[in-house]
């Protein structure tokens, strides 16, 4: 029963959230796309889901048509952090990619908002202190996917975005976060 209830209350969650902008899909595909991101927030440890269901953490998801390049998930954040809001925009190319790269995508983007990452104008302001900044963020919240015992989507993701050379490297640092993580507790 209490199962039952979670799902209706996560169908209920990320029908109320996730914003359909003007892009051109029929709504299979809008039905599809809410499917996988009510799973994607089943596989979520019950604490992280918990924070999206009861308000904790404010956020939005927004579908929105394709830019002229490729483009991937992405986060924002505003204001304060007792009442920030976070955004994780996808594009229409993300619907059709497979099931597995969509969830690794999006468990990315959720690790970034329960790591309550900030706004930009809270970043280092030079530009190298930031490009440094933003690469540590995306670190952390792969690690935090590793962390859920999901790192399988995690790998297919990065694996999909970046070159192999890369790959090896952005492990590698994913793997240091995790064993800091340890250390700290």
């Amino acid at each position: 029963m209490v199962l039952d209830m979670q799902n209706h209350s996560l169908v209920t969650y990320v029908r109320s959230h996730v914003r359909f902008g003007d892009i051109k899909s029929g709504q299979e595909i809008r039905s599809e796309t809410l499917n996988r991101i009510e799973k994607t927030f089943l596989l979520l440890p019950d604490d992280a889901l918990e924070a999206f269901l009861s308000g904790e953490r404010n956020l939005t998801i927004l579908i929105v048509p394709d830019l002229d390049i490729p483009y991937g998930m992405a986060t924002t954040s505003t204001g304060p952090p007792a009442a920030r809001k976070y955004t994780i925009t996808a594009h229409a190319e993300n619907l059709e990619w497979p099931e597995d790269l969509f969830i690794g995508a999006l468990l990315r983007e959720l690790a970034h908002v329960v790591a309550r990452r900030p706004p930009e104008n809270e970043w280092p302001q030079a530009r190298g202190d930031r490009a440094r900044y933003k690469e540590r963020l995306e670190y952390v919240a792969d690690a935090m996917v590793w962390r859920w015992g999901l790192r399988h989507y995690s790998i297919r993701h990065l694996t999909a975005t970046y070159p192999e050379h890369w790959v090896e490297r952005i492990i590698e640092e994913i793997e240091k976060v995790v064993l800091e993580d340890k250390e700290r507790y």
